[in-house]
C-alpha cells in the first residue's frame, strides 16, 4: 500500500513533465524552456494487486509555458505511470500547446519517476526522460519531428516544474 499513498505526491509529474529541466549548454543550436504545471482534477491510484505497491496512476495536467520558444503556451497534457513502489515508469504521455498562431502537439517516449524521501517520508520526486514533437504549426512549425529531453521537479502539493531541451 505504500506505493498508492506515494502517487498523490508524484502524479503528474511526468505530465509535461510534461517536457521539463533544461540545462545551460555552450552549444547555441539547442533550445531550452521552462514551464510550471498544475494537476487538474483528482485520479484514483489503481493497485494491480500482482505484488505491494505495483500502481497504474493516469492523471492531466496543465502548463504555463514561462521560457524558451513556446513562452506564453498554455500546455494540457495526460499522462499514464506504472509505479513500483516510489519508482515510476512512464507508459504513456502525450499533450498540446497552444498559443494564439502556434498549436505544438507532443508525445514523450520513455520517462522515470522516482519519490525522493526525507527523514523516511516522502518530500518530493524528480523525473527525466525523451520525447518527440509530432505536430507543430504557425510560428512553431519548424520544431515539427524535433526530439526534445525533458526533467521535471515536484515544487509543492500537486504543483511541479518541467524543463526541456530540443535536440
Amino acid at each position: 500500500m505504500r506505493g498508492i499513498k506515494l502517487v498523490p505526491l508524484c502524479f503528474g509529474s511526468l505530465s509535461a513533465i510534461a517536457f521539463a529541466l533544461a540545462v545551460p549548454s555552450a552549444t547555441a543550436q539547442e533550445l531550452h524552456g521552462h514551464q510550471v504545471c498544475r494537476n487538474v482534477g483528482a485520479f484514483t491510484p489503481e493497485q494491480l494487486g500482482d505484488r505491494e505497491g505495483h500502481v497504474l496512476s493516469i492523471g492531466e495536467a496543465s502548463c504555463q509555458v514561462t521560457e524558451g520558444p513556446l513562452a506564453g503556451a498554455v500546455v494540457t497534457e495526460t499522462a499514464m505511470l506504472e509505479w513500483d513502489g516510489p519508482k515510476a515508469k512512464e507508459l504513456s504521455d502525450y499533450g498540446v500547446a497552444r498559443k494564439p498562431g502556434a498549436t505544438e502537439a507532443f508525445q514523450h517516449t520513455d520517462g522515470t519517476l522516482e519519490v525522493t524521501m526525507t527523514d523516511g517520508k516522502p518530500s518530493g520526486w524528480t523525473a527525466s526522460g525523451h520525447g518527440i514533437v509530432t505536430l507543430a504549426t504557425g510560428s512553431w512549425a519548424s520544431l515539427n519531428g524535433k526530439n526534445y529531453e525533458w526533467t521535471g521537479r515536484g515544487t509543492g502539493p500537486n504543483v511541479f516544474e518541467a524543463d526541456y531541451t530540443f535536440k
